[in-house]
C-alpha cells in the first residue's frame, strides 16, 4: 500500500523560511540538511543557531555542502557548529583549498585527495534537501542564503519555489545522503543496488545518482515532452539545453503545444541571460513563447507538462544534464500542481514577452560573451 504523505508548496521565500526555522526547533532525533550554498550571512546565521539549539538538546545533525557553491565553510562560523556536536562535510573542496580537507568525503591522504579533487572538479552537489526526524523533507531550489527573502527582511526577493513533504516514503533520498556524505552502510549498499535494477519513472522523488539513472530521466523527460497534448511550460533559472531537448521543445510547439518559456531578465550569473538568449530567435520561429521575469533574480525549476508537474533543483543546463547531482519532486496532488500551475500564471504577469529576437536582442559585446558560455556550456 502506497503512503500516504503531505505537499505544501512554497513560493514566498519569508513563508518557507519560517517553516523551516519552526520544524529545525521542532526536530526530536535528526537533521540532514544537504546544502549546495549555505551563506553566512545573517539569514545563515539565524539557522545556524537553530541548529546549535537542536544539537543541543541532543538532535543528530548533519550538515553537506558543496565545494564551490560553499567555497569559504570554515572559521569562526563553523567552530561555533562543532562546538555543539553539529558535523559537517564538504563535497569536492577546490584542490587549493587544503585546510577543508579534513571535511573532505574523500577520506584519502591529502596528496591523493588534491589528485580526486582535480578530476572531480566539475562534479557538484547541486542538491538542496533538508530531512528532519526522516518524517519532514524540503525539496527546492533554495539555498540557505539572504537573498531569498524579501526587501523588508533585508534581502533580495529571489523567485523560488520549495517543496515541504510530510510523511513521505524518502528512503532513495536518504541513501542519496548516505552516498554523497561519504559511506553507504552495508545493509544500505544492498538495498540501494536492488532500488536501481528497476526504476519507476513514476516515483514522487527522482535522483540522478549515476549515470543510467541520469540517462532513464533525462529520456523520460523527453517522452513526456513528445507526449504532451496541451501545454509545457517551463521555468528555469539557467537555460542552455542541448540538442535532443531542444528539438522535442520545438516539436512540440510546431504540433500546435502552448508552449511557454520563463527565463530571467537578470541572473546572480551575468552571462547566462545572454547564452540563454541565442536560442530564442529559432525557439520563436517554432512557436515557443518566451518570457523574461523582471522582478527580481528567477531562481525557480520548474516544469509543467498538462497536469505533470516537477519541481527541484535541475536546470535545463549540461551542468544538470551531465555532473551536477540534482533532486526533483514529480507532484503527486491535484491542490499542489494547481498551486505551481497557477503561480507560473501569475509570474508570467510581471515578466515580458519577447515577442520579437532580432529586435530586442543584447548589445553585441554580450552575446559575443554568450557564445563563449556555449562553448564553455560543459563547465558553467
Amino acid at each position: 500500500m502506497t503512503k500516504l504523505h503531505t505537499e505544501t508548496v512554497f513560493h514566498d521565500g519569508d513563508a518557507y523560511f519560517d517553516a523551516l526555522l519552526k520544524d529545525i526547533n521542532g526536530s526530536k532525533y535528526s537533521i540532514d540538511m544537504e546544502i549546495y550554498a549555505f551563506h553566512t550571512d545573517t539569514l545563515g546565521q539565524t539557522i545556524s543557531d537553530a541548529l546549535i539549539q537542536a544539537a543541543n538538546r541532543g538532535v543528530a545533525v548533519r550538515i553537506l555542502v558543496d565545494g564551490a557553491g560553499t567555497p569559504s565553510w570554515g572559521g569562526q562560523f563553523v567552530h561555533r557548529l562543532d562546538q555543539a556536536g553539529v558535523l559537517s562535510r564538504i563535497f569536492h573542496p577546490f584542490p587549493w583549498r587544503l585546510s577543508q580537507f579534513n571535511r573532505a568525503v574523500s577520506r584519502k591522504p591529502w596528496l591523493k585527495n588534491i589528485t580526486h579533487f582535480i578530476a572531480n572538479i566539475n562534479s557538484r552537489n547541486h542538491r538542496k534537501t533538508i530531512i528532519i526526524d526522516d518524517q519532514i523533507t524540503y525539496i527546492g531550489s533554495r539555498n540557505i542564503d539572504q537573498r531569498h527573502l524579501s526587501i523588508q527582511r533585508g534581502g533580495r526577493a529571489w523567485r523560488d519555489t520549495t517543496i515541504r513533504l510530510g510523511n513521505a516514503h524518502i528512503d532513495m533520498l536518504k541513501m542519496a545522503f548516505e552516498k554523497s556524505w561519504g559511506h553507504i552502510p552495508q545493509q544500505l549498499k544492498i538495498h540501494f543496488q536492488r532500488y536501481f535494477q528497476s526504476i519507476n519513472t513514476h516515483m514522487l522523488i527522482r535522483l540522478n545518482d549515476s549515470r543510467y539513472l541520469r540517462r532513464v530521466m533525462y529520456k523520460h523527460l523527453l517522452k513526456r515532452i513528445a507526449r504532451a497534448r496541451h501545454r509545457i511550460w517551463i521555468t528555469n533559472a539557467y537555460f542552455i539545453p542541448d540538442h535532443f531537448l531542444l528539438k522535442k521543445i520545438k516539436e512540440a510547439a510546431r504540433s500546435g503545444i502552448d508552449v511557454r518559456i520563463l527565463l530571467p531578465h537578470t541572473s546572480d550569473i551575468p552571462m547566462m541571460p545572454w547564452a540563454s538568449e541565442l536560442f530564442y530567435h529559432s525557439l520563436h520561429q517554432a512557436g515557443v513563447r518566451i518570457f523574461e521575469y523582471l522582478p527580481s533574480m528567477l531562481h525557480a525549476k520548474t516544469v509543467i507538462i498538462d497536469q505533470w508537474v516537477l519541481v527541484g533543483t535541475s536546470n535545463l543546463n549540461h551542468r544538470s544534464l551531465l555532473h551536477d547531482l540534482e533532486v526533483d519532486i514529480a507532484l503527486k496532488y491535484e491542490t499542489s500542481r494547481q498551486t505551481v500551475i497557477q503561480h507560473f500564471q501569475k509570474d508570467l504577469k510581471h515578466a515580458k514577452e519577447i515577442l520579437n529576437p532580432a529586435k530586442q536582442r543584447r548589445p553585441w559585446f554580450k552575446r559575443m560573451i554568450g557564445r563563449l558560455c556555449l562553448i564553455l556550456k560543459y563547465i558553467i
